[in-house]
């Protein structure tokens, strides 16, 4: 089944291919973006159009001279109509430009949306059954995706560096690419994959393994949870010369707990110093998921 939507193609139907689909990319119509994109100055379209019309009123101009000047006082200059002014208002509410996002089809069926970022262009396939038209309904999820990845970049960039900041204090051994970039030439943060059991087991002294722990668990919560319970209940295994734990009965269990030992807040208050807890800090603040 195809949909019927305002979209038209970026190039010629790309020669990227998956199995027997080719793949073509679409942009999306500016005059479908308009409701949602704003000026530098935060000003929306909608208030720009009836500020223009005011103005027209106000100073016996034509509407389109009045729209220009509402551009020009707000932050999108040299442009000499209002659809001039289209793209620059794409990149200054999204942050990229009007022909780095859009939808993607295969064999004329649309099947998601892509964009650009620093590692090249991504793909999301989407499923909306019941969407009364798939185009539409793309182009909103896809709007709504780039309005939160714009309202975040910022952190996005302040993550990725306190990530290079906490290798480069612990040393680049943990990481398993990229193998042929310095840290410094790193744009991404998914260009980054750590040894979470080399990171966790590996370091040397408290306040490194407490550093150790937070990066691990901004990398993958689950996995590094798994593998200190693992090594914990290990340890306690071999410190009581006990193979088997009844899990029904509370005095084994309590036994047992007491032989974990995962890194605590109040080790990181006392033991971090200055610059560790700065590492610490910005991870906090910053992460946006990894």
């Amino acid at each position: 089944m195809t949909y019927d939507v305002n979209t038209i193609a970026v190039m010629q139907p790309l020669p990227q291919t998956e199995g027997q689909f080719v793949v073509t990319h679409h942009l999306i119509e500016l005059p479908l973006l308009e409701n949602v994109l704003t000026f530098p100055s935060g000003l929306s379209v909608k208030q720009a159009k009836d500020n223009a019309e005011k103005l027209k009123m106000e100073q016996s101009i034509s509407y389109e001279e009045a729209l220009r000047y509402i551009c020009w006082g707000n932050g999108v200059h040299n442009v000499q109509s209002f659809n001039e002014a289209l793209p620059k208002l794409v990149k200054s509410t999204f942050g990229i430009e009007h022909t780095e996002f859009g939808l993607y089809s295969r064999n004329g069926v649309y099947k998601g949306y892509w964009w650009v970022n620093g590692s090249g262009i991504n793909h999301m396939e989407v499923s909306v059954p019941n969407a009364r038209n798939i185009g539409e309904a793309l182009t909103q999820l896809l709007i709504e995706k780039l309005t939160y990845a714009k309202k975040n970049q910022s952190k996005q960039v302040a993550f990725l560096e306190v990530v290079k900041d906490c290798l480069t204090y612990l040393g680049r051994g943990y990481t398993l690419a990229p193998h042929l970039k310095r840290l410094d030439e790193v744009k991404d943060i998914y260009e980054i994959d750590l040894d979470i059991r080399k990171l966790i087991f590996g370091c040397k002294g408290n306040a490194d393994r407490l550093l150790s722990y937070a990066l691990a668990s901004c990398y993958n919560t689950r996995d590094t949870t798994a593998l200190m319970m693992s090594q914990s209940l290990a340890d306690k295994s071999e410190s009581l010369e006990i193979t088997k734990i009844d899990l029904a009965n509370e005095d084994e269990r309590e036994q047992i707990a007491r032989g974990f030992r995962y890194p605590q807040f109040g080790d990181m208050c006392m033991q971090l110093d200055d610059a560790q807890k700065d590492i610490l800090k910005r991870l906090l603040e910053n992460y946006q998921g990894w």
